[in-house]
């Protein structure tokens, strides 16, 4: 059986806070059921709101500490929907960006080394990838070539 409980964010979580209100709730009235069973041979009303301040201290601490949990529960799962929010973000940017990839057999030529595109045109292998990418190129020389000019013009002069 699928959750039908959705927002524009996704499945709903549960009511973490509430969850900790009722079971902070539950603990104070079987406490005090348990403690009219055994301790003494007071009503369950003299146990469920009981005179001694230490006992609503205590009770109301624990309480509290229900409440807490409940509270941090929900901060916990906020959290990780946000994270799974921006893995699936991140995740859907990373497949843009792959999808730029150049992919397949280009037919090149072997003496020029131009490729020819769909349309059936050569063109040059930089603007062929620009084209095709959002790579840019920028013109260098590497040491090879510059030694073959060097040693080209040393031999010409």
């Amino acid at each position: 059986m699928t959750n039908t409980t959705q927002s524009s964010d996704g499945p709903q979580s549960p009511p973490f806070i509430f969850i900790g209100c009722f079971l902070g709730i539950a603990f104070w009235i079987i406490e005090a059921y348990f403690d009219s069973l055994m301790i003494d041979n007071t009503s369950f009303q003299q146990r469920l709101f009981p005179s001694d301040p230490n006992e609503l201290w205590m009770r109301g601490l624990i309480c509290a500490l229900f409440v807490g949990f409940g509270v941090y529960a929900h901060i916990i799962t906020t959290r990780m929907r946000s994270v799974e929010s921006m893995n699936l973000d991140a995740a859907l940017l990373l497949r843009n960006a792959l999808s730029k990839t150049i992919r397949g057999n280009f037919p090149i030529c072997v003496y020029c080394k131009k490729i020819r595109d769909e349309d059936g045109l050569w063109t040059n292998p930089d603007r062929f990838i620009a084209a095709q990418t959002e790579a840019r190129f920028s013109g260098s020389i590497c040491n090879t070539c510059h030694a073959n000019r060097a040693n080209d013009r040393g031999a010409t002069e």
